[in-house]
Formats: C-alpha cells, structure tokens, sequence
C-alpha cells in the first residue's frame, strides 16, 4: 500500500502501476487514486518542500514510486519516502 501524507497528516492512496499509456520503460506510473491524476516527480518534488511525504508498506513499492517519480534525478530528499505500515485501510 502506499501513502501521500500531507504535512497536516491527511492521507491519501497512490497505486503504481505499469498500466498507462504514459509509463515508460517499466518504471511505471504514480496515481492518485482519489482524483485519478498521475503524481509525477516534479509535482512531488514541489509537494516535498512543502512537508508532504510518501509512505509504502514494504521496500518493493519504495522502489518502484521512487523509479516512477525519478527520486535520485530530482534530489528528493529521503526523508520524504519511507517504509511504514500502520494497518492504515
């Protein structure tokens, strides 16, 4: 499961998927399933110097929305993507 958590702590589903027509090379995309919208990395990256963050229930999902979102070409911080499951949903 992942999670965009705003800084007031408001959550929020993501799916990744590789089921869109704008996923390239198999990293796939980040949706956000309440609007439908793709979450791209830089969107996010605006969205994390803001004090929104990311949150997987396992590694596997880290890997893949940090792929998607081009984690290490933007320079987003780490901080901002974590491994968590708090049973949330």
């Amino acid at each position: 499961m992942i999670k965009l958590i705003s800084p007031e702590g408001r959550k929020e589903r993501l799916k990744w998927t590789t089921k869109h027509p704008l996923s390239k090379y198999g990293l796939g995309v980040v949706l956000r399933l309440e609007s439908g919208e793709l979450l791209d990395g830089a969107t996010f990256s605006a969205m994390a110097r803001d004090g929104w963050r990311i949150e997987c229930s396992d590694s596997l999902d880290c890997r893949r929305v940090a792929g998607a979102l081009a984690w290490s070409a933007l320079g987003l911080p780490a901080d901002a993507l974590t491994v968590h499951d708090d049973g949330w949903l």
